[in-house]
């Protein structure tokens, strides 16, 4: 529903405002939207979407008041019909109020789903601050180039930010046809980080604030690779 739909080219979208801001369904890039966090009761769930274009906002509740009836499952008799009973806006902030969030200097980051990085169509096995700046750079540079952060000084990060982790390495499936035409996507063992960590940073020194403006945009988006699919969820909370 955030997608274009099926026959509706990018040129042809461009010259309808309803449409122009949508993302192809099988656009390669990072989409501007990402799923979050998950609660559930013993009837109902809601989940959290992230959004980098606000004008997604408009495609959502136009779903939703059409009807938000979605079918979950496989395509079988047996699939679940979910009806969305409300929506509401959680959180918001403009590209300049997270421009301007570099005050703080230590985080607590939880990994809500499996994380995992890729560089090069391989698998990165390591978990450092510079990973995951690296990654939100990659997002805010798609979509508001003008006020995001510079480059990634890889060298001048792990000197200034410490890192406590918590995480342990899980495999994760995402049960994708082999003939579905996402290469290692379709692979059973995709490793993936999972657990807690803690980073802190030397108050003052560039990085750190960089750092700082980057874990304000998570709270929009998800970090990493396979996020269509839902990992990559965090949630950063200043300490």
């Amino acid at each position: 529903m955030l997608d274009l739909p099926p026959g509706i080219s990018p040129a042809r979208a461009s010259q309808f405002p309803t449409l122009a801001h949508r993302p192809p369904h099988g656009a390669g890039s990072v989409k501007p939207y990402s799923l979050g966090e998950l609660c559930h009761s013993e009837s109902t769930f809601g989940v959290e979407v992230r959004f980098l274009d606000d004008r997604l906002v408009d495609t959502l509740d136009a779903w939703l008041s059409w009807g938000g009836v979605m079918r979950v499952g496989a395509g079988t008799e047996d699939d679940a019909v979910l009806i969305a009973t409300e929506g509401q806006i959680i959180n918001q902030a403009s590209w300049e109020e997270l421009a301007q969030q570099d005050q703080d200097t230590a985080w607590e980051i939880r990994l809500v789903t499996p994380t995992t990085f890729s560089s090069k169509g391989h698998h990165v096995p390591s978990l450092s601050p510079a990973t995951i700046a690296t990654s939100l750079q990659q997002r805010w540079w798609t979509w508001n180039r003008r006020l995001a952060p510079p480059r990634i000084d890889r060298h001048a990060m792990a000197s200034v930010l410490a890192t406590q982790d918590f995480t342990h390495s899980s495999t994760v499936s995402l049960v994708m046809p082999r003939n579905s035409g996402q290469g290692r996507l379709s692979s059973r063992q995709i490793p993936a980080h999972e657990g807690h960590l803690r980073i802190s940073g030397v108050e003052g020194a560039e990085a750190t604030r960089i750092f700082s403006r980057l874990m304000a945009l998570s709270a929009y988006t998800n970090v990493g690779s396979h996020t269509s699919f839902g990992m990559g969820v965090i949630d950063a909370v200043a300490a």
